[in-house]
């Protein structure tokens, strides 16, 4: 019966992983494809609605369409909902609207759960001008919110990491882990943070992607946009797949409890739910949108399988293996042991050289996949430095140099310990046994330390005798015979000697893993900002660099008017303005500016405020654009109290 229940659970994780992997893939961000009325229409009548149609389904909430008059007033009854289809939004309009441009901002969630804006004008009667606010068009989301969203998103990170990685170390280097307390208190630690995070991601992303408040966080018509979404989906099948997770590890730890060994079945079954819950967040995220969207999906699965079993595993050696436990020996012997004496277990040391290699292939899938995806995500040099995005990928990529860096001399520690100082143990087990235990805990300058170790057999050496004690500077150690038990005294202050000199302990050992451990927990807080971030690929674009002549026909009213709108595109943008005169050093005018135009959709002009950086350098504050097309930037200059000019600079907003 336990039997059939693992493979129906296997099927079910499949089935799960196959749903996601053949999902329709949307092409990056959602996109405007057509509207009604169309974008620059000129109508006879009012309409009675307004439409938008996606290339993809999409998220709306209440306010995803906004309709405002030529005075800026809004015009439409609220209350968007999807029409006839999930690619199409619908809001309704006021009665008895008079003749004019009427501009309308659109707000709406993409299938990877980011959300994308935009606007459009169309006109009834007769073009006008407008004098709509920007920064009214669309709904932004309140930056706590974001900071939360973003917090939960970590949280799930390192919570799915810890669990995977947890039991996969259990199962797979130390299965009489499985009977400690700590394990279990890890585990059910870790699988109550990962349901938590999911259901908090559910409630957060409506308000979030709608941009509204948090009263908001419990409104029907929130929720459903949400688990109606690609995103919601995904976050549906993580919470069940959470849920049999629960059954599924308490049951293997059982099970290791009776056997002391793990079975095929565990392992694969516990492989099949970490790459089932890892494509939960590949189907949700940037993979499952874009370019190579299959191979991406299998790309990111095995990304982030392979980062939480490496740091999972990083957790059990920092927190559990390596943590000092009073030795037992002793105990046995009914001697009083001291309390700050202690020694690592046979199984412990056997758990190190186990996670050694998986470890290492698992920084070599992370390295091979994590390349692809910085491909895919960027497309070029310039984007990677640029862009946000690209920015935050050159932060992780520092971070996982230097975590690369901490295991590789985490490797040669152990490698040290490895090396024989005094005496030849008949085995790198028992070599490595003898290394870990009771290092750097009070032994005196000259004196020898005897330790416990481990070597195969039941209590007898290869000779089938106990082992001799050995002696260090004329000291006599403390063996104790028991079950596979051996006694070795290294010098040194109780450590042996790494490549370099230093001594090398059981405590600078597990500090250099437990910093591994800590820099992935960053790395993972910088992944959860990433997915939640536009790729640069998508937002990277070209500024836009212009130079006109002025002359304003007054006395040294003579120059040159440089421009540079970064990154001309919708969204934030920077405008920077240099002036110089004839000779072409630094010209401060008498008064300087600046306004932007859409002759195309008759909005403008908008005022742009400057604030002087230097002798003829001007820079703008944030200037939000939020309808592309050909705009007119307008540069009123004056050289004196009479003398003035204006110049038309056309800059493309992509």
């Amino acid at each position: 019966m336990a039997r059939r229940f693992i493979y129906l659970v296997a099927t079910f994780f499949l089935s799960a992983l196959g749903i996601l992997a053949v999902a329709p893939a949307a092409w990056a961000h959602a996109t405007l494809v057509t509207t009604n009325p169309a974008d620059g229409a000129i109508l006879k009548t009012a309409p009675s609605k307004v439409s938008a149609t996606f290339d993809e389904p999409v998220g709306v909430s209440s306010d995803s369409l906004k309709v405002f008059a030529p005075n800026g007033a809004r015009v439409d009854t609220g209350g968007t909902t999807h029409g006839s289809k999930p690619q199409e939004i619908v809001v309704a309009l006021k009665t008895g609207l008079g003749h004019g441009t009427y501009t309308v901002g659109w707000h709406v969630i993409s299938a990877d759960s980011h959300p994308v804006q935009g606007a459009w004008t169309f006109s009834i009667g007769a073009p006008s001008k407008s004098s709509v606010n920007t920064a009214t068009i669309n709904t932004t989301a309140n930056p706590l919110i974001g900071i939360i969203f973003g917090a939960v998103r970590w949280i799930a990170f390192c919570c799915f990491a810890l669990l995977i990685g947890a039991v996969a170390f259990v199962l797979w280097c130390w299965p009489a882990g499985a009977s400690s307390p700590l394990v279990l208190r890890l585990t059910m630690a870790a699988w109550g943070g990962l349901a938590t995070s999911v259901l908090g991601a559910l409630l957060l992303q409506g308000i979030y992607g709608g941009g509204q408040g948090v009263t908001k966080v419990f409104w029907p018509n929130v929720l459903h946009a949400t688990l109606y979404s690609r995103y919601g989906r995904s976050l549906g099948v993580r919470l069940i797949l959470v849920i049999v997770a629960l059954f599924v590890f308490t049951a293997i730890l059982g099970r290791l409890r009776e056997r002391q060994r793990a079975s095929v079945t565990s392992s694969v079954l516990w492989a099949v739910l970490a790459a089932a819950l890892a494509a939960t967040w590949a189907a949700a995220d940037h993979a499952g949108v874009g370019i190579q969207v299959p191979l991406s999906l299998a790309s990111d699965t095995t990304h982030l399988s392979a980062v939480a079993i490496w740091l999972g595993g990083l957790t059990m050696l920092a927190t559990i293996v390596l943590r000092n436990q009073r030795g037992r020996g002793a105990k046995a012997a009914g001697r009083s042991a001291d309390r700050k004496a202690r020694t690592a277990t046979a199984d412990a040391v056997q758990a190190v050289e186990r996670f050694s290699p998986i470890a290492l292939g698992c920084v070599g899938a992370i390295l091979l996949t994590g390349t692809y995806q910085a491909w895919r995500g960027v497309g070029s040099w310039p984007a990677l430095f640029d862009t946000v995005y690209g920015r935050l990928l050159l932060i992780k990529i520092g971070a996982m140099c230097v975590l690369i860096a901490l295991g590789y001399v985490a490797r040669v520690r152990i490698a040290a310990l490895r090396a024989p100082t005094t005496a030849a143990p008949g085995s790198v087990m028992e070599l490595v046994a003898a290394a870990l235990p009771r290092v750097g805990v009070g032994a005196r300058s000259g004196q020898g330390v005897s330790v416990r170790g481990w070597r195969p057999g039941n209590g007898h050496g290869a000779g089938g005798d106990e082992p001799n004690e050995h002696r260090s500077n004329g000291h006599s150690g403390n063996g104790h015979s028991g079950n596979g038990s051996l006694t070795v005294g290294y010098p040194l202050n109780g450590s042996s000697p790494d490549a370099g000199g230093k001594p090398v302990t059981l405590r600078r050992l597990r500090w250099s893993v437990a910093a591994e451990a800590m820099i992935a927990t960053a790395v993972l807080a910088v992944t959860a900002v990433l997915v939640n971030t536009p790729t640069a690929r998508e937002t990277f674009t070209q500024p836009v660099n212009a130079a006109v002549v002025f002359n304003t026909g007054g006395p040294g009213g003579r120059g040159n008017i440089n421009i540079t709108m970064t990154p001309a595109a919708l969204g934030s943008n920077q405008i920077s303005v240099s002036v110089t005169n004839g000779a072409g050093k630094p010209y401060s005018p008498k008064q300087l500016n600046v306004s932007l135009e859409l002759p195309a959709r008759h909005l403008g002009p908008l005022a742009v405020a400057l604030k002087s950086t230097g002798p003829g350098r001007y820079t703008s504050q944030s200037v939000t654009m939020t309808i592309t097309g050909q705009w007119q930037l307008q540069i009123a200059i004056r050289s004196d109290a009479f003398d003035e000019t204006t110049v038309t600079i056309p800059i493309p907003v992509q």
